[in-house]
C-alpha cells in the first residue's frame, strides 16, 4: 500500500485518470487449453492403469472368443477360469499379458476423445442444458462419441488382438512364432503387408461395440442407481450395484459385435488371398451355423466382469 498510495496521488496531482482496475488477467484461452490437456491426460493415465489391471480378463475374453473357430485345433469348450488357467499353464503368467501394450495406447485415442468429445458432441444433440434432454439425445451423445473414439482407436486395437490371438496359435503348434515382436513392429508389419486398410480391419464391429456398450450402461445406470439409491442411500453401495447392473445390459448388447471384432482382427489371409470373414453379418452367420447362437456370447461373463 505504501507503494501504491503514492503512484494514486502522483496521477491525481497531475490531473490524470486514477484507475483502481486489477492487473490484466491471463489469457482465458490459454487456461481453457491447459484444463482439457489436463482432463485429457488424468483421465488417459488413469484408463491405462484400470487397463493393465485388468487386462488379464481381457485376454481370457478374447481367447474364448476365438475358440472354435473353423480351422483351429485347440479346446473348444473352456470356461472362463479353465481357459485364464490353460493359459497360464502353456504360456506362463506373462502369457496373461500378451498384447497390453497396444490395449494401454488404444487408451490414448479412444478414452481421451470420450472424454472430451463427448462434452461438445452432447451440446449437438442436447443443446445447452442436456438436463433438460430426453433419452435419445442422451443416448445419440454416447453412442456418437464411443463410436469415433473407437473409430481412432481400431489400429491398437488390431495390434492387440492379434498378438493374443498369436500365442495362442505358437502355444497349441500351429504358428512357429508370432507374427510381430512389438506394437512398433507390427504396426509397420501391418502397413506394409496389408496397407492402411489392413490397420482398420473389422472397424465396423469395433465401432458397432463400442456404440453399444454406451447405449447399454445408458439405458440402464440411472435406473439402476433410481432402485438401489433407496435401498443403499447414495453412496459406494449404489454405485457399485448400478455399475454392475449397467454392465451386464452393456455386454448383453455388445458381446455379438465383440465376437465378430475378435475374429474379423485376428483373422490370416487364406493360401487363395481371401479371409475366412468378409464382414460382420458373414462373421455371425457362419459363427452360428458352425458353432451355435449362443457362440455369439462367447466372452461375456469375462466382458461384463470389465465393464461392471
Amino acid at each position: 500500500n505504501d507503494l501504491i498510495i503514492p503512484d494514486i496521488k502522483r496521477q491525481a496531482s497531475t490531473g490524470r485518470a486514477v484507475s483502481f482496475m486489477a492487473p490484466p488477467v491471463a489469457n482465458p484461452d490459454a487456461k481453457g487449453a491447459r484444463v482439457v490437456a489436463t482432463k485429457f491426460g488424468l483421465t488417459s493415465i488413469a484408463c491405462m492403469f484400470a487397463e493393465g489391471s485388468t487386462f488379464p480378463i481381457d485376454l481370457t475374453k478374447t481367447r474364448l472368443q476365438l475358440q472354435g473357430e473353423k480351422g483351429f485345433t485347440g479346446p473348444k469348450r473352456l470356461g472362463f477360469i479353465s481357459m485364464m488357467t490353460s493359459v497360464v499353464k502353456a504360456e506362463g503368467i506373462r502369457g496373461l499379458y500378451q498384447g497390453v501394450t497396444p490395449a494401454i495406447v488404444r487408451h490414448i485415442p479412444y478414452t481421451g476423445f470420450r472424454v472430451l468429445g463427448y462434452e461438445y458432441i452432447r451440446k449437438v444433440f442436447c443443446g445447452d442444458d442436456p438436463s433438460q434432454a430426453g433419452f435419445a439425445a442422451k443416448a445419440a451423445s454416447g453412442m456418437t462419441a464411443g463410436g469415433i473414439g473407437q473409430a481412432l482407436a481400431v489400429p491398437c486395437d488390431v495390434v492387440k488382438v492379434r498378438m493374443m490371438a498369436d500365442a495362442r496359435l505358437v502355444a497349441a503348434g500351429t504358428l512357429a512364432k508370432p507374427r510381430y515382436v512389438g506394437i512398433r513392429d507390427a504396426f509397420r508389419t501391418i502397413y506394409r503387408q496389408e496397407g492402411l486398410k489392413g490397420m482398420y480391419v473389422g472397424c465396423s464391429p469395433a465401432i458397432q461395440r463400442a456404440a453399444l456398450v454406451n447405449l447399454g450402461e445408458l439405458t440402464t445406470y440411472d435406473t439402476a442407481k433410481a432402485y438401489f439409491v433407496t435401498i443403499f442411500g447414495d453412496n459406494i453401495q449404489c454405485h457399485v450395484c448400478s455399475a454392475v447392473c449397467s454392465g451386464f445390459f452393456a455386454s448383453l448388447c455388445s458381446t455379438p459385435a465383440d465376437v465378430a471384432k475378435s475374429r474379423i482382427m485376428a483373422q490370416e489371409k487364406m493360401a487363395d488371398g481371401s479371409r475366412l470373414y468378409s464382414g460382420t453379418l458373414d462373421c455371425w452367420a457362419k459363427t452360428v451355423r458352425g458353432e451355435g447362437f449362443m457362440a455369439l456370447y462367447k466372452g461375456f461373463l469375462p466382458g461384463w466382469l470389465r465393464l461392471g
